[in-house]
């Protein structure tokens, strides 16, 4: 779930994705557009409801982040790096002799002379070895008060009133990147009837 401003108008809009398909990208996003502004309440579950005058809301159950760490970086997310600077819970990445963590997508973030174990805490050279330095599906677990975008309206109770919804997947060749249903008879099928590719959360 997340908030998008544009000239001082904010509407809400949720998402759903199979896991590593960029929920907590799109969640956490930073606009290139001027003149946008985007603010996260989840990046995971949404619980919705029509309330009282028939407006579909959502609220974020979870108190924090669960994001596949693999991909996740400076330049593909800042936002998250930010957010998992602290107080936070590493599953299966590598580790660093500088006291820090690494995955695959962290190249430019760290310097070449750091060491580095992998996952098995077995030694992993960025140049020689043959397997991933952290598992496919390793993750971060953090607070969702961390991240510096959080929505003002992330533990709302009542919800924020959704104005759209977006169904995706991992979808490289044979589809649209983007589609828009004629209707939410239409959105309901289609979104029933996608199919992603296979990711890490698989194996």
């Amino acid at each position: 779930i997340l908030g998008i401003t544009k000239n001082g108008v904010k509407r809400y809009i949720a998402a759903a994705f199979p896991s590593a398909c960029g929920k907590t990208n799109l969640a956490m996003m930073t606009p290139t557009l001027p003149g946008y502004q985007v603010e996260c309440v989840g990046d995971d579950i949404a619980w919705m409801r029509f309330d009282e005058n028939n407006q579909l809301r959502a609220i974020n159950p979870e108190n924090g982040f669960f994001g596949v760490a693999p991909g996740t970086s400076n330049s593909s997310n800042p936002i998250a790096m930010k957010t998992i600077f602290k107080n936070t819970i590493f599953t299966n990445v590598a580790k660093t002799s500088d006291g820090g963590v690494y995955w695959e997508g962290m190249e430019n973030d760290i310097d070449e002379n750091v060491e580095i174990t992998d996952w098995r805490g077995k030694p992993w050279n960025r140049k020689t070895s043959k397997t991933p330095a952290a598992h496919p599906n390793s993750g971060f677990c953090t607070p969702a008060s961390q991240c510096p975008i959080i929505d003002p309206l992330w533990e709302s109770p009542e919800g924020v009133p959704i104005s759209a919804i977006l169904f995706g997947g991992r979808r490289p060749a044979g589809v649209p990147l983007i589609t828009e249903a004629k209707n939410w008879k239409h959105a309901v099928f289609m979104g029933a009837s996608l199919r992603s590719e296979a990711t890490a959360a698989a194996e």
